[in-house]
């Protein structure tokens, strides 16, 4: 299967040959807009991306062994649930529902992700400071914004103002983009939203968004991300709204549902100008959705979310969990 996007000059009919085969069995929609945005950065400098195993093998060298997601990675694969939760560490709910309820697949699904959490220093992560957060946000728009009106947070990412050469100038490399990607993960789900049963509702702005630096070599590593997203992150995404989205993009998706597992097709709808803002106001109350947007809350990047991001980035976190 090809898809060319002749609306953005993008052609990508060997991209898709490759990528068609994987995104069959490896589809996921966690969250596709922070992909996207790492690919439009990592496509310029992708003859530096041999440094990734040099900084994964840094890492797992500097992780605590005594760290608590180690300890209980080294139960095996079929670890006990009263271990795990001695530990502090208990199976989430989320990957018993990503295993539709199968306790025996769900417990060897997170002693992978807790081998992962393991190897890449999940605490220490957090306990550190994270200077390049300060070098990214102007340049990658993402914020947690203030909930919907169920009650979940919400996640934007405005990918049409990403600035793939102010990062590079910035001196960053794919791999503190790809670090960047899993330390804002991290501060996600073990900080703002620590229930283990919470979701996020995803809002991907795409005004101003194109494709053309989508080759077949940045879809590969899109491939790999998202991988890892769908192995250790499952289901925690209640929807993603792609809104101000160009009509090509429906087009696309389109072509690309099929391929899709139809509990994710669910969770994607897109948006045009003309019908983005009554979705929002569907979705948000007028209280919590800014202004620019529609309603009479405060602006992307001043929630209470936000703010103790910043300053978890700047000083590192010293309460270890929830």
């Amino acid at each position: 299967t090809t898809i060319i996007l002749n609306t953005t000059g993008c052609v990508l009919q060997r991209a898709m040959s490759i990528g068609v085969s994987r995104l069959r069995s490896n589809a996921t929609l966690m969250p596709i807009m922070l992909l996207t945005s790492i690919l439009l950065v990592l496509c310029p400098v992708l003859h530096r991306a041999g440094r990734r195993n040099q900084v994964t093998e840094q890492r797992r060298l500097k992780n605590d062994l005594s760290s608590a997601s180690c300890r209980a990675a080294a139960l095996g694969s079929t670890p006990d649930r009263a271990n795990l939760t001695a530990l502090g560490r208990p199976l989430p709910k989320y990957m018993l529902k990503a295993a539709k309820g199968d306790e025996c697949r769900a417990l060897h699904q997170w002693s992978q992700t807790l081998r992962w959490r393991c190897d890449i220093g999940d605490e220490a992560l957090l306990a550190q400071p994270h200077p390049n957060l300060a070098k990214i946000a102007p340049h990658y728009p993402q914020f947690l914004h203030y909930p919907d009106r169920q009650g979940r947070l919400t996640y934007w990412e405005l990918i049409g103002k990403i600035d793939q050469h102010a990062l590079m100038e910035a001196g960053l490399t794919p791999n503190d983009i790809v670090e960047h990607y899993i330390w804002n993960t991290l501060f996600t789900w073990d900080i703002a939203a620590c229930d283990d049963a919470a979701e996020v509702t995803i809002i991907v702005d795409m005004t101003g968004f194109c494709l053309a630096h989508l080759t077949p070599t940045v879809l590969s590593i899109f491939y790999r991300v998202a991988k890892l997203l769908r192995r250790h992150f499952p289901q925690r995404e209640h929807g993603l709204y792609f809104i101000n989205a160009p009509n090509w993009s429906a087009q696309a998706y389109d072509m690309v549902t099929p391929f899709v597992s139809r509990q994710q097709r669910d969770k994607v709808q897109m948006h045009s100008t003309d019908t983005s803002l009554d979705l929002l106001r569907t979705l948000i109350a007028p209280k919590n959705l800014p202004v620019a947007y529609g309603g009479t809350g405060p602006p992307l990047g001043s929630s209470p979310w936000e703010r103790r991001k910043n300053r978890v980035a700047l000083k590192g976190r010293r309460k270890v969990r929830c």
